[in-house]
């Protein structure tokens, strides 16, 4: 008689229901609401969660007209017999999905720098899961993934959510008595050891990284300037054709200027965008190709050398007119008395 009730009476429109119901109270109310433990050897599983499979069978039953109330725990017994049958008669499943699938990829070292130089552009303070800069970034490291389909892969929330992981590494935040996410990882912690304190290389990284420019911060940087050179005259169709210069170049020569003097300066007349805007500064400096751009061929290279870090006065000046002055030039000008 019990199989026969359960077959008759439940139907996939009223485990929905429940499963809804489930949903909306929690595991907690919605067991002790209807007097079930938990499943200990069959959970139902929909769109990528578990549930309490008797549970929720036992709670179908009074969500349609003309159903009887909603079985109690003492009516039926036996998981295999019952519940599982019936279930999976009605199109559900007690299989979890692929492991893969079903769990978020652990964030990346770049993903990481992203975030981190977002936390401090916002000083740390959490800007909610709807600021267009949260935003964008999910929308980059999506991007970034390459194909990743769960839709809640590096979404708004999960962004925000991984600023309150740095806000628990981050003594601004916890000397106050503030404590963020117990949650932080490993890689947490490395990659906020090697930035916190060096906003300008936090800032040229992510710059770089946005970009698409795989810049490896671990070797020693200066070596790297000097064996790398860039080749030029790429022609791009992105908007329209146009001659295109090497990304990582710059960030290269950025990084070399940072680690040689512990500084970004205009190398004409030694305007400091940190010293200046602070934190909206941090690693903000143009970089002039001393070859001019017209005077390239395809296939020709470029050093870090071939570069110089101008403000964006300077920069303006030299390309004002033809012809272009040479940095010497553009330092005796600003040297000159007037």
């Amino acid at each position: 008689m019990m199989m026969e009730r359960v077959t008759s009476n439940v139907t996939q429109p009223a485990v929905l229901a429940a499963l809804a119901e489930y949903d909306k109270l929690g595991q907690k109310q919605f067991l002790e609401k209807y007097g079930y433990g938990r499943a200990r050897n069959y959970q139902l599983w929909h769109d990528g969660k578990p549930y309490d499979s008797k549970a929720i069978i036992g709670a179908a039953f009074g969500y349609l007209p003309g159903n009887p109330p909603p079985l109690r725990r003492d009516e039926f017994s036996g998981g295999m017999v019952y519940v599982v049958p019936v279930l999976k008669a009605l199109g559900f499943s007690f299989d979890p999905p692929a492991r893969t699938a079903a769990r978020k990829p652990p964030w990346s070292r770049d993903e990481l720098i992203l975030a981190l130089d977002l936390y401090y552009r916002h000083d740390g303070r959490d800007p909610g899961d709807t600021h267009p800069d949260v935003i964008a970034l999910s929308a980059r490291l999506r991007e970034m993934a390459d194909g990743a389909r769960l839709i809640t892969f590096r979404n708004a929330n999960g962004v925000v959510m991984k600023f309150m992981n740095f806000r628990s590494l981050d003594p601004n935040f916890t000397n106050d008595g503030g404590k963020g996410l117990n949650s932080a990882s490993k890689l947490d912690r490395v990659v906020w050891d090697e930035f916190s304190g060096n906003r300008q290389a936090l800032s040229i990284a992510a710059e770089a990284i946005w970009q698409g420019v795989i810049v490896d911060l671990d070797e020693d940087i200066l070596d790297k300037i000097e064996s790398y050179e860039a080749k030029e005259g790429r022609v791009s169709y992105r908007l329209h054709k146009h001659l295109e210069r090497d990304r990582k170049i710059v960030a290269l020569r950025k990084m070399g200027a940072l680690e040689k003097h512990g500084k970004l300066e205009c190398e004409a007349c030694g305007f400091n965008f940190l010293a200046t805007y602070g934190s909206r500064g941090a690693g903000y400096i143009e970089a002039h190709h001393t070859n001019p751009i017209h005077a390239i061929t395809e296939g020709e290279t470029t050093k870090a050398s071939d570069l110089a870090l101008l403000c964006a006065n300077c920069h303006r000046m030299i390309h004002a007119s033809k012809p272009w002055l040479t940095l010497a030039q553009l330092r005796e000008l600003i040297t000159k008395p007037s």
